[in-house]
């Protein structure tokens, strides 16, 4: 049996338990097959296309939870182009393979040549003519090609930990800089949304844009784009990606970040919650503002207004009611009511401590904010007010 077919065979077998078995591999190399497979299960939902495509490879599992989605790497692909791009952490290859689509060139560096080898061979099976494939053995800037742009997607890693500091990522971004900013006319580079946007542009100057990438409403990555072209100001723009090819995003000027907005006595008919992308960029009172929404607490980060908002970029809900943690208040507010989502926003009790005091089943349709409102614990009784579905052209 052809090793293609063994791995079709079990591609949705137990890894674990497969690997404790003997005979179902033929003459063929058992760890490389397990590898295949659990790398291709991971790869299920994150690279659809490429789960899919039996004349690729894969890399063991960690590259492919390193590396970028087709979603995302598509959206950061869009955000550049031209003649030669210089990918200089290639990793797994995903988002070379996107870049080529947008650069007469692509020229693919990684330190480790087990990548490097199965990358020429995928970007091969890919038919990808215009990617070249390079080990960088010492991970050097001197080894850098010239080019139109630059991409980089530092490691996140330092001694088996996470880091949170751009000045903790490898390759050192902020030792680079200079030299990438001078070589390349873009420089564009991938962190992970953990890392903290202000240290960010502190430390790097010349940046042009910043974009915070959600997935179905899960912030995946933080991409920051600097042009030695481009004098316009700094702007952030919140994107959020649904898995059917959905795009919605707003941009904002950077100084909107932090900005205050006033808070309200009393919840009003809608309430509003904003979505994830906004809440890392600190964009959410700035869209609120926009949309001419009160605050409920400087600290809740939930909004509230009369009249509903269309357009605003988050979920929204109609409010049932919205009351105290009195007995009394309890009995009323959550009458009749066996089933509901629980959201905590500043509230001193977790969501499963609360649904048990409550004796509240999940689902049912209603959504129970648990939160603050001036100095007072209170609860909201509410409903969806519209699907939390994405627009293809919906773009602020």
């Amino acid at each position: 049996m052809e090793e293609t077919d063994i791995i079709r065979q079990h591609l949705n077998d137990d890894v674990y338990a497969l690997s404790a078995k003997d005979g179902w591999y033929g003459d063929s190399d058992k760890k490389w097959l397990l590898q295949q497979i659990q790398s291709r299960q991971k790869a299920k939902s994150k690279l659809p296309s490429w789960y899919g495509n039996f004349d690729l490879l894969f890399p063991p599992p960690v590259s492919v939870e390193q590396a970028s989605s087709e979603l995302t790497a598509s959206y950061k692909a869009a955000l550049v182009e031209g003649g030669t791009l210089v990918d200089a952490t290639g990793g797994m290859g995903v988002d070379s393979s996107f870049f080529a689509r947008h650069f007469q060139q692509v020229v693919y560096l990684e330190m480790q040549s087990n990548l490097v080898e199965l990358a020429r061979r995928n970007f091969a099976a890919l038919e990808l003519s215009n990617v070249e494939a390079r080990l960088n053995p010492d991970g050097s800037i001197d080894n850098l090609p010239d080019g139109d742009c630059v991409f980089l997607d530092p490691s996140r890693r330092e001694a088996g930990r996470r880091v949170f500091l751009i000045e903790d990522c490898s390759p050192d971004l902020i030792d680079w800089w200079p030299q990438l900013t001078a070589r390349y006319a873009t420089v564009l580079v991938k962190l992970s949304p953990m890392y903290d946007i202000t240290s960010a542009v502190r430390a790097l100057a010349g940046i042009a844009e910043i974009h915070v990438v959600a997935v179905a409403g899960e912030v995946k990555e933080l991409l920051l784009l600097a042009n030695r072209e481009t004098t316009a100001p700094l702007t952030v723009t919140c994107a959020d990606l649904a898995r059917d090819g959905a795009v919605r995003k707003a941009t904002f000027p950077y100084d909107q970040r932090n900005r205050s907005i006033g808070c309200v006595a009393e919840v009003g008919r809608y309430l509003y919650e904003p979505a994830a992308p906004l809440l890392k960029a600190e964009l959410m009172n700035a869209e609120a503002a926009r949309c001419g929404l009160g605050k409920l607490h400087p600290h809740s980060h939930l909004y509230t207004a009369s009249a509903l908002v269309p357009d605003f970029f988050g979920r929204s809900f109609e409010v049932e009611a919205a009351f105290g943690m009195g007995k009394a208040d309890l009995k009323a507010g959550l009458q009749g009511l066996t089933n509901a989502d629980i959201t905590v926003r500043n509230f001193p009790i977790g969501e499963a401590e609360l649904r048990k005091r409550l004796r509240l089943g999940a689902g049912g349709g209603t959504t129970l904010f648990a939160t603050t409102l001036g100095n007072k614990h209170i609860l909201i009784r509410t409903h969806k007010t519209n699907p939390s579905s994405l627009s293809k052209t919906t773009e602020k």
